[in-house]
């Protein structure tokens, strides 16, 4: 039996997904989910990556290319608008 991080980057390795999504995969809440990712990143070494394709306020279009934490961010710091698409994650 795997553990929960084990789980989640056997998924990540097979395609791209958002914490939503992994949350659902792995039966797990979206907190979970987030505290796991946060160690899945750091666990990764070479020759594999950590890809994180950033979220996007669907609004404006803003990229959140700079962002370092794993959430979604609320609000959209040009249009402050809160419809945003949320980042997902895969390691290849």
């Amino acid at each position: 039996m795997s553990t929960h991080r084990q789980r989640l980057m056997e998924l990540l390795s097979q395609g791209t997904y958002t914490v939503q999504e992994l949350s659902g995969e792995a039966h797990i809440s979206t907190k979970e989910v987030l505290h796991h990712l946060e160690h899945v990143r750091k666990s990764v070494r070479p020759p594999l990556k950590f890809m994180v394709e950033p979220a996007v306020c669907l609004n404006c279009g803003f990229v959140f290319k700079e962002r370092r934490k794993l959430h979604s961010p609320s609000k959209c710091p040009r249009c402050r608008q809160s419809h945003i698409k949320e980042p997902a994650y895969r390691i290849e």
